[in-house]
């Protein structure tokens, strides 16, 4: 049988195609494997993930993270990000960064807006301590996905906190936490006011 050379879309197509480069599996030499567009490791569906590797695509949209080394002469490697999808073909545009915030941010929510479309209007988590405090408490949790469309939460939509600073870069899920958390700017009307206690509307 001939092998084929045409790249596969899709996120979990890339991923597949990925190992096989790195397998010495394609006509690619192995050391190439990442140039390939492949799920970031410790995102949904890639390697390193502790959510694990489930074989069986979700029943819905569930977004992660694409990416590729791209070599640009003279100066090394450039990072490229893009959105995917664990069940349909869908990959959002190209950002260049370096990680860490830097271009993954954008890809990420890319991928949310084709998952969870409107994430953004979702209430956010506004106090650092509450990243944490408000998904373990029940009642506190329950108060908070109250708002959230029907079916979104056992999605895996994700948790909206208030970013710390500039470009503070989203969080993967995990073990712990089968969602995203995704930061976003405060409000610039907050900056001039102390911060409600979030303690006090749950």
């Amino acid at each position: 049988m001939t092998e084929t050379t045409s790249t596969p879309t899709g996120a979990r197509a890339r991923q597949t195609y990925y190992w096989r480069v790195r397998n010495a599996r394609t006509p690619r030499p192995p050391t190439s494997a990442a140039e390939e567009w492949h799920i970031r490791p410790g995102h949904p569906g890639g390697a390193y993930s502790d959510l694990g590797h489930d074989l069986s695509p979700p029943a819905h949209h569930a977004p992660t993270l694409l990416s590729r080394s791209k070599p640009t002469g003279r100066r090394g490697n450039e990072q490229e990000f893009r959105g995917g999808c664990l069940i349909c073909h869908w990959e959002g545009p190209i950002h260049r960064g370096g990680g860490y915030g830097d271009g993954d941010n954008e890809a990420v929510e890319d991928a949310h807006d084709h998952a969870f479309p409107g994430w953004r209007t979702l209430p956010p988590i506004t106090r650092v301590e509450d990243r944490w405090a408000v998904p373990q408490s029940r009642n506190r949790w329950a108060q908070l996905t109250s708002q959230y469309p029907e079916g979104w939460v056992d999605q895996g939509a994700p948790i909206v906190a208030w970013s710390r600073y500039r470009r503070e870069a989203h969080v993967p899920p995990h073990a712990g936490r089968p969602r995203y958390e995704l930061r976003i700017p405060r409000p610039p009307s907050s900056r001039d006011r102390p911060f409600p206690d979030q303690r006090a509307l749950f």
